[in-house]
């Protein structure tokens, strides 16, 4: 009897953009019941991949089976016909219509004269509880945070019932709980026969989840390797063909050393109640919690953004009233927001340009812009943050994520800010890009007496970066732990509690 064909088989994929190799040579199959995981680092060429098994892209060469038959995808539609779904990283939802609308476009119960939403309604709430139950099926999309509207993609493309689901980075905006539902939906998935293409950054899941791990580096095939073989320090190897870096993060003891944010009964109807912490001198300051938790919303009224019904905040031991995000930055406190490419860059504007426009009125003389001076200095920030880089002139969106970071950092450090609150910096980022980040942080924290509030949703990047963690449940404190005396577990009770 023979052996049935995988049920997805592409062979010998490359695709250039221009002069750019994305993908050279790929050659990747998906067993029935198989979660195949896709690693690399920012640009080896795994959402292309994806891209092209889902039909948004097409191959330069190469061949596609579905079923052991040839295909060639016009569209994402052929993909789908042939069983074949994605998640997207990027959201791609109707802001203005509903949870539920969004789960089942285009396939709602009823006829096209009559839609049935009663039971339009049912059907959408069943493949939203699949992956998660905290997502009101009847909110509207745009009321939703990052992290909720991820979790309505990927209930969308469960709701297509597809033999085949891509996930890419489906839990970058996720904590450990909602992590935990959509893991325990992947292998229900998997069981009942249907497979998955997985990528994340997130290697520990990844070995976890996974029945086999293929890395691509600079658009070509490293290697497959099964769960038993794939140690983190395996992984991080066969993307970048080198070890990673150890952290270097060693514990600090700052309770001397002088507050210079406090926040104190901090309080907005609907989002938070009753936050106080201190930020000392040098210190990171961990911000942790499940979706919903308030985190976001508390960043964005320290920074002015909205504005709190009760409480104070204090910058150097005196009370501030931010009316806007512009007294925030004149007080020396930047936020970078979680949406680095929708709110945090400016994505037709240069590198230097991103990152000298809050600082632009340094650069202004009587007739023109001293341009070279401003080059200078961000360049001079450029070296010191070891971002890379071809030109200063290039847009700023032809960087990695982690290079995008680098300059948003920089952009604050130009401007001379005293505290930055960091909100999931590292989201979308590689490991190695990942450990950079968070080397250059304690460096800012050590040599430049930076300040810094770090919202996360990995633990293990709190465990790596922070000197305390704070733990916020549904708009409130739950305790503040040293780095030193945390633990996992404690600290997951504490969200959940």
């Amino acid at each position: 009897m023979s052996e049935a064909p995988p049920l997805i088989d592409a062979r010998h994929i490359s695709k250039t953009f221009g002069a750019v190799h994305a993908l050279t040579d790929v050659s990747i199959t998906l067993a029935p019941g198989e979660v195949h995981s896709v690693i690399g680092e920012n640009g080896a060429g795994k959402s292309t991949l994806m891209g092209i098994l889902c039909g948004r892209i097409r191959p330069t060469q190469g061949t596609l089976l579905v079923n052991g038959a040839e295909v060639h995808f016009h569209s994402p539609q052929d993909a789908q016909a042939h069983g074949i779904a994605i998640a997207p990283q990027e959201i791609n939802l109707v802001p203005h219509l509903t949870v539920a609308e969004n789960i089942l476009l285009g396939a709602h119960r009823g006829s096209a004269a009559h839609i049935d939403w009663k039971a339009t309604l049912a059907e959408a709430t069943r493949h939203l509880h699949e992956v998660d139950d905290g997502v009101d099926p009847r909110a509207r999309v745009s009321q939703l945070s990052r992290a909720q509207q991820q979790l309505v993609q990927i209930a969308r493309a469960a709701a297509t019932r597809a033999r085949v689901i891509i996930f890419d980075e489906p839990t970058a905006t996720l904590t450990y709980r909602e992590t935990d539902k959509l893991m325990g939906y992947i292998r229900r998935m998997t069981a009942e026969g249907r497979s998955a293409f997985y990528i994340s950054h997130r290697l520990d899941e990844v070995r976890e989840l996974s029945h086999r791990i293929t890395a691509l580096r600079d658009g070509a095939p490293v290697g497959c390797i099964g769960p038993e073989e794939a140690s983190r320090e395996r992984m991080v190897t066969m993307m970048a063909g080198r070890p990673a870096r150890p952290n270097i993060a060693a514990p600090r003891d700052l309770s001397t050393r002088p507050p210079v944010l406090e926040v104190r009964n901090l309080t907005r109807e609907h989002e938070f109640q009753d936050i106080s912490f201190t930020l000392r001198k040098g210190e990171i300051l961990g911000l942790s919690g499940l979706i919903g938790s308030g985190r976001t919303e508390l960043a964005k009224c320290i920074f002015g953004l909205t504005r709190a019904q009760s409480g104070k905040v204090l910058l150097d031991g005196e009370e501030t009233r931010f009316r806007s995000p512009l007294d925030a930055i004149g007080s020396g406190l930047a936020y970078l927001p979680e949406e680095r490419k929708a709110e945090g860059i400016f994505p037709l504007l240069s590198i230097a340009e991103n990152t000298a426009l809050p600082s632009l009125d340094r650069f202004t003389g009587a007739l023109r812009m001293r341009n070279r001076e401003m080059l200078d200095e961000v360049g001079k920030l450029a070296r010191q943050l070891k971002a890379k880089f071809s030109s200063l002139g290039d847009p700023i969106s032809s960087l990695s994520g982690g290079n995008q970071q680098k300059f948003i950092i920089a952009r604050w450090l130009m401007r001379e800010a005293r505290v930055l609150i960091m909100d999931e910096p590292t989201r979308g980022i590689d490991v190695n890009a990942k450990q950079e980040i968070q080397s250059v942080l304690r460096r800012l924290t050590d040599e430049r007496g930076l300040s810094i509030v770090l919202i996360s949703s990995e633990m293990e990047e709190l465990f790596d970066v922070a000197d305390r963690i704070l733990v916020m449940h549904e708009g409130r404190v739950k305790g503040v732990k040293n780095r030193s005396e945390a633990t996992q577990e404690g600290l997951l009770e504490l969200a959940m509690s």
